[in-house]
């Protein structure tokens, strides 16, 4: 009697919620493996590129700073795509999404400049966001219409959307007050810029986004009654459509959602970093597709999404350090990052691995 007794409590104590963060570590370390292949064959030493990466992202103050800036838009974006992953949905037009929101907040910014700081940054951003969103309402609406899949007509929004804020930028918006020859709109009002938050860096009050974003969604998602909506949907349609949940609403409201944090993303960049939209700078920053990695990597968990975005940011950051140090490639952060989604291929199984030995070593 006592060794069944014992028996469940051993069982209870196995610790299930670490498993998808070992599993996070797991696959990084073998995203870096892979990284570390591609610099021997590059002629390198791994242990020379890993230290220079690390110095490169962590090794001085400003070097930290400029990793938790390029964050900021990385983890928003990692959020929008959970946000859409919540609901069963991959939302692919983030990117699309993130160049309307931070031309439309640019415009919004100038537009009203006349009003009191205190309005006009609010209003600034909420434009951002608002211009997200029905960025990817089309999409959302399509498929719950016609049946057009998600993934195919978010991906192919992405094109018109940066295309045509490219058109804008480049006649009607362009600033011609200055010789910049890349074509750009006029500066916000310096009154609504963030502030430095780190002096002699770039560091800015767009940061706390990460500290208030993470929970508040957390928040949503398990305590509310939209939460527990969109939980249901993304883990079986027919079953909340049975339990009187509209899947079509919830498949609006999260593209909503997520486009609408795409969309302060490129706010965000905006008020923090370039004061004004500068064409193909945010596609070039590849902000989006970086969120949308760490947003898989984290298993669409918000918290994990902040830590799995540092990361990110860390590699791209470091990745230029170690270039400049040692020659090494800029392009094997870019190698790493394929390492991830590969490895992402498989981290079911390493889950399931995982719980074996734990429930094994608890049995034993």
């Amino acid at each position: 009697m006592s060794m069944s007794a014992d028996s469940p409590a051993k069982t209870q104590r196995i610790p299930s919620a670490l498993i998808p963060i070992l599993v996070v570590l797991i696959l990084t370390i073998m995203a870096l493996l892979i990284g570390a292949v591609a610099v021997v064959i590059a002629g390198k030493s791994p242990l020379l590129a890993i230290e220079e990466l690390i110095r490169g992202a962590v090794g001085t103050r400003n070097n930290i700073a400029a990793t938790l800036t390029r964050s900021i838009p990385i983890v928003i974006c990692g959020l929008a795509a959970t946000t859409s992953f919540k609901a069963g949905l991959f939302n692919l037009g983030l990117e699309g999404q993130m160049v309307v929101g931070a031309l439309a907040s640019a415009v919004t910014a100038n537009a009203l400049q006349g009003l009191p700081a205190i309005v006009l940054l609010p209003v600034t951003i909420l434009a951002g966001c608002a211009a997200g969103a029905l960025m990817a309402l089309p999409a959302a609406w399509w498929q719950t219409r016609f049946n057009v899949p998600l993934i195919i007509s978010t991906l192919l929004l992405n094109y018109i959307a940066v295309l045509f804020v490219s058109y804008l930028v480049n006649n009607p918006l362009r600033d011609l007050s200055g010789g910049a020859a890349v074509p750009q709109t006029v500066m916000i009002p310096e009154a609504i810029r963030f502030g430095v938050i780190l002096s002699g860096t770039r560091l800015h009050a767009g940061i706390l986004a990460l500290l208030i974003l993470p929970p508040l969604l957390a928040w949503i998602f398990r305590r509310t009654r939209l939460g527990y909506q969109l939980r249901m949907t993304g883990l079986n349609p027919d079953f909340a459509a049975y339990g009187g949940i509209s899947v079509q609403r919830m498949t609006l409201l999260a593209m909503a959602a997520s486009g609408a944090l795409a969309g302060l993303a490129g706010a965000v960049q905006v008020l923090g970093v370039d004061f004004r939209f500068i064409d193909n700078s945010l596609t070039a920053g590849g902000y989006a597709w970086t969120g949308f990695i760490a947003a898989i990597l984290a298993q669409a968990n918000p918290a994990l999404v902040v830590l799995t975005g540092l990361f990110l940011a860390g590699i791209e950051v470091g990745a230029a350090g170690m270039q400049r140090n040692t020659q090494i490639p800029l392009q094997i952060a870019d190698i790493v990052q394929a390492g991830i989604i590969f490895m992402i291929a498989v981290r079911q199984r390493v889950g399931q691995w995982l719980r074996h030995i734990l429930l094994s070593e608890q049995r034993a």
